[in-house]
C-alpha cells in the first residue's frame, strides 16, 4: 500500500507550517545550498509505502529502551482534576515507578508496577500494598485505573500492540501534513487509526476503535530532540466513555540511562499490607 506524494508536495507542506520571518532566516542561512541535501529520506521518493512509515516508526522504538524525568501529571474525570509533581522511570514496556510529591516536596507515595506485578509505598503509614489492594488504591486516589500492560508503551512515544498492527487504508490529508493509517489489531479485536506527521514520520494521534466504539485516544506533542531520538514531551491519553484524561509533561528527559536494580523493588518501614 503506498501513498503517493512527491517532493514538491513535501516541501509545500512545510513552507506552509513555517512562519514568515523563520523562512526568511533559513533563506539567509541555506544561500546556494539546496534543501534536499538536508532533507529526511522519504523526500525524494514520489510514492511511500505505509510498510516504509512502519519501518520508520520501529526504527526509532528500537532506540528508545528507557526513560527517567521529572514530569507534571494531571489526572481529570467528570468530578475531579487532579495534578502532581512527579518522578518517572520507565524500562522497555513492562516496568514503571512513580514517586508523588506533595506541594512542598514531601513524599506522597511511590507506586510501581514490574511485569504486572503493583505494588505502592505509603511513606506516612509506612504501608506497602500489593496486588488488588494497590488497584482500590490508585482509583480512590487519581480517581482512575491505567492499564499498564496495554498503556506503559504509550508513556515511552510508543504505539501498543505495533507488531501486531496490520495496515487496511492509508491515505494523506488534504493539507498534506499528516498520514492516516487505518490497521486491524491482529492480537486483540479492534481496529487503531494512527496520525503521523508527513515530515517527521513521528506519531502525532492515535485512536483505538473496539466495536465502533472509540476505546481511548492518544497525543503526543512537543516533541524535541534528545541525542537522536525525537521525544515527545507532552502525552495525554483520553478515555472518551469514561470522560477520563491523563496528561504527562516531561521536564528534562533522560534517555535509555543505567536503572538500577533496586529502582523497581520496595521495602515496607513499617507495617506491610
Amino acid at each position: 500500500m503506498t501513498i503517493v506524494r512527491g517532493l514538491t508536495d513535501l516541501l509545500y507542506a512545510v513552507v506552509r507550517r513555517a512562519p514568515q520571518g523563520f523562512l526568511f532566516a533559513l533563506l539567509l542561512l541555506v544561500g546556494c545550498q539546496t534543501l534536499v541535501e538536508k532533507a529526511p529520506p522519504h523526500f525524494s521518493k514520489d510514492k511511500i509505502s505505509s510498510g516504509y512509515i512502519f519501518n520508520r516508526l520501529q526504527t526509532r522504538a528500537n532506540k528508545i529502551h528507557s526513560v527517567k524525568s521529572f514530569a507534571r501529571t494531571i489526572f481529570i474525570g467528570k468530578e475531579f482534576k487532579q495534578s502532581f509533581r512527579q518522578t518517572l522511570i520507565i524500562k522497555e514496556s513492562h516496568s514503571i515507578r512513580v514517586d508523588t510529591y506533595g506541594l512542598f516536596g514531601q513524599a506522597m507515595g511511590v507506586f510501581i508496577s514490574d511485569a504486572g506485578d503493583m505494588k505502592f509505598l505509603d511513606p506516612a503509614k509506612g504501608r506497602l500494598y500489593s496486588g488488588s489492594d494497590v488497584k482500590k488504591l490508585l482509583r480512590k486516589l487519581l480517581g482512575t485505573q491505567i492499564d499498564f500492560r496495554q498503556h506503559l508503551r504509550i508513556f515511552m512515544g510508543h504505539i501498543p500492540n505495533f507488531e501486531f498492527l496490520k495496515v487496511e487504508k492509508s491515505r494523506l490529508t488534504s493539507d498534506q501534513t499528516q498520514y492516516i493509517l487505518l490497521a486491524k489489531d491482529l492480537k486483540r479485536s479492534g481496529e487503531v487509526r494512527l496520525h503521523i506527521d508527513a515530515v517527521t514520520l513521528l506519531p502525532v494521534e492515535m485512536t483505538r476503535i473496539e466495536m465502533g466504539q472509540k476505546r481511548y485516544f492518544v497525543q503526543w506533542q512537543d516533541y524535541e530532540k534528545i541525542g537522536s531520538i525525537d521525544w515527545p514531551h507532552l502525552i495525554t491519553l483520553e478515555f472518551p466513555a469514561k470522560q477520563e484524561i491523563i496528561r504527562i509533561k516531561y521536564k528534562d528527559p533522560a534517555l535509555n540511562g543505567k536503572i538500577s536494580k533496586n529502582t523497581f523493588q520496595l521495602m515496607p518501614t513499617a507495617s506491610t499490607k
